[in-house]
């Protein structure tokens, strides 16, 4: 292997001239080759560890070759999973990823300023923070941006999940073990997806001709200090008939299992309960929770994809739901007699 492989180290691998490799490597789209050219260009660059000399990249081309992801919190888990398929997206095409936070980027225009400042050549956006007035604002500019996670009533471009149906799909399991008074803590309803998990909460309800009571909708944050809290309240002014919760997060749900557990309640025993989004933590909570899996790291890697097709093709709107959800069933729920 050669150190600080060129270039023309690459080129001479490959038995290709130096400006072939060049625009393949950048992407060009009028570059003709065969499979097998491409295979050996790959190949080199492979066997060599070559890497772009990224400064001078950006210098010749005036882009930074790093896209910049906005989410909401880094204490929340879930984006772990959306950021590493970002990522991996990006690795294949050779950007990189420059990700901040709602709470860095206080000031809603700092996102797009990431871009006219020169530090990133487009947006991925999973924060819930930029209203419809503020994404029309961003549709009148040439920023290109990709919603992750969330939807703007005139968002261009996104990757979602079907989360209507993913909450469907809890609330039907906790109503095939026979549970009809379900508390339903639905995040912050200032978000989208919030907003679409309640949906699904009482078109499940609905489905079974059972009346939605809305006693038992309960506002949170996606937190698990906000779980604990409203689930604490609700079982200290015992006003609440109920025999299962569904949680929109599970955040969420580790917080209400705890103040469950502190007023002296069992799960499943005395209450069933289960989240929506499936992390590790899940399987070692007591009892392990059962959850809704969306597929978070398809998400990133989708969002990341749609991306640089804007970029580099100048392609027109992206708007891309991602249909699967999955159950998974683990102690957190109780099969009541009927």
């Amino acid at each position: 292997m050669i150190e600080s492989a060129t270039l023309k180290d690459v080129a001479k691998e490959a038995g290709v001239g130096v400006t072939t490799v060049s625009r393949f490597l950048n992407n060009d789209a009028t570059l003709k080759i065969s499979s097998s050219t491409k295979e050996k260009i790959e190949l080199a660059v492979k066997n060599l560890n070559y890497r772009p000399n990224a400064m001078a990249r950006s210098l010749k081309s005036g882009k930074t070759f790093t896209f910049g992801l906005v989410i909401p919190d880094f204490n929340n888990p879930v984006y772990s999973k959306i950021i590493t398929g970002v990522e991996q997206a990006l690795i294949e095409q050779g950007y990189d990823l420059l990700v901040t936070s709602d709470k860095r980027a206080e000031k809603k225009s700092s996102y797009l300023n990431l871009v006219s400042e020169g530090k990133v050549d487009g947006l991925l956006i999973a924060s819930s923070k930029l209203n419809d007035e503020e994404i029309e604002k961003l549709n009148g500019t040439n920023i290109p941006y990709v919603f992750i996670n969330r939807l703007g009533k005139d968002a261009k471009n996104y990757v979602i999940a079907n989360d209507e149906m993913g909450a469907y799909k809890a609330v039907s399991y906790l109503l095939d073990n026979n549970h009809e008074q379900i508390i339903h803590l639905t995040g912050d309803i200032d978000t989208d997806t919030s907003t679409r998990r309640l949906q699904g909460y009482k078109k499940a309800l609905t489905d079974r001709q059972l009346q939605v009571n809305d006693k038992l909708i309960i506002q949170t944050e996606y937190t698990e200090k906000s779980g604990y809290e409203e689930m604490a309240e609700v079982l200290q002014k015992g006003e609440l008939d109920f025999t299962a919760v569904f949680a929109a997060n599970v955040r969420v749900a580790f917080g209400a299992m705890a103040a469950l557990r502190d007023f002296g309640l069992r799960v499943p025993e005395d209450v069933s309960i289960i989240g929506f989004h499936d992390i590790t933590l899940c399987t070692i909570t007591a009892p392990p929770l059962t959850t809704i899996k969306i597929p978070l790291y398809e998400m990133g890697m989708k969002a990341g994809d749609v991306l640089i097709d804007l970029i580099q093709n100048h392609s027109e709107e992206h708007k891309i739901v991602i249909e699967e959800s999955e159950l998974i069933i683990r102690n957190s729920v109780k099969k009541l007699e009927k």
